[in-house]
């Protein structure tokens, strides 16, 4: 992601914030929360946060409620884990991989309730916003739990799906971040569109790199999310294909009862090479960069808006560099 030096000392006092709530009186807590803390990950939306404070110019102080978007971040995260059974986060052996599942539930559950009752931010206008985002975020993560192995899964109902699980909490970062720097209602509104669409290329981009793959995410498994039925928008497009869309069904439902193949696990890109797929993805993701840009134009030209822009644009031309890199190799 796009480097940030001036906003380093923040950062700092965001985490220190995030280590002062994260101390329990059990050592066997405290554990599993230094692990957790170990690897903190790209915190984009601390700087989400920290840059939509200064979009009218003002200084203040927003890295405790930067804190708090993290911990609730990174708590659905350690959730995440376990019900996808994963055995690694940021690099390290994920939390319910070297504790258990159980223990990795309370830490999760933990970092959410001290967020609730640690910070002293209570009294803010956004404070409960934060909670409302959290319950889309969470009703996101059951449609697309409800839908696993779903060959039928809709566009609409996938994009839906990303709006909960992903954007919902860049909402509240720029939100808080802007509210904070004394942006007005309607300048709220504009930046809250931004962090939706910024969101949706954000895990678009996430998405293709399932199926591609990349020196950027070590230890990586690609196909994941496919092999676990969660099929996302390259696939989707190739389900539709009259040409392609037939055999990756069959993939799909073979892999959804237990049959396993390698031969078929190389077909999955292949096909959806094919039919376009991932450049149909890049198309979308282009449009939704568009009009996040768009969201931008009711701010006066700064750091921080130009900041903004620059986000949107690493993600997107990140995620067309991965897509010609593989297509430069397809056979």
């Amino acid at each position: 992601m796009i480097e940030m030096p001036e906003m380093n000392t923040e950062l700092q006092m965001v985490n220190a914030h995030i280590d002062r709530l994260c101390q329990s009186n059990s050592e066997s807590m405290q554990k599993l929360l230094d692990w957790v803390l170990s690897a903190r990950g790209k915190q984009i939306r601390p700087l989400l946060t920290l840059i939509c404070a200064r979009l009218n110019g003002k200084s203040v102080d927003v890295t405790e409620i930067a804190a708090i978007i993290e911990m609730c971040h990174t708590a659905s995260l350690i959730h995440d884990d376990i019900i996808d059974e994963a055995d690694t986060r940021r690099g390290q052996l994920s939390v319910q991989k070297k504790f258990g599942r159980e223990m990795a539930v309370y830490a999760g559950d933990f970092m959410i309730f001290a967020a609730i009752s640690r910070t002293g931010i209570r009294k803010k206008h956004y404070y409960s916003s934060i909670f409302e985002q959290l319950e889309r975020m969470c009703d996101g993560e059951v449609s697309q739990f409800e839908h696993r192995f779903d060959i039928e899964i809709s566009e609409e109902k996938y994009i839906e799906n990303i709006i909960g699980k992903t954007s919902a909490m860049f909402c509240i970062a720029c939100e808080a971040g802007a509210y904070e720097g004394k942006c007005s209602d309607n300048e709220i509104s504009a930046i809250k569109r931004y962090a939706e669409n910024f969101g949706l290329i954000f895990q678009l981009r996430d998405d293709l790199m399932d199926f591609l793959p990349t020196g950027d995410l070590p230890g990586k498994i690609v196909h994941n999310d496919f092999w676990n039925g969660y099929y996302t928008l390259p696939a989707i497009h190739t389900f539709s294909d009259c040409r392609y869309g037939a055999e990756l069904r069959k993939i799909a439902m073979d892999i959804k009862n237990g049959l396993y193949s390698e031969l078929a696990d190389n077909r999955i890109a292949e096909l959806i090479s094919a039919s376009d797929g991932f450049q149909y993805t890049l198309r979308i993701m282009d449009e939704y960069a568009k009009e996040a840009k768009q969201g931008l134009d009711v701010f006066k030209d700064s750091t921080a808006r130009q900041k903004l822009l620059e986000l949107v644009e690493t993600v997107r031309l990140n995620a067309h560099k991965i897509v010609s890199d593989y297509l430069s190799d397809f056979p």
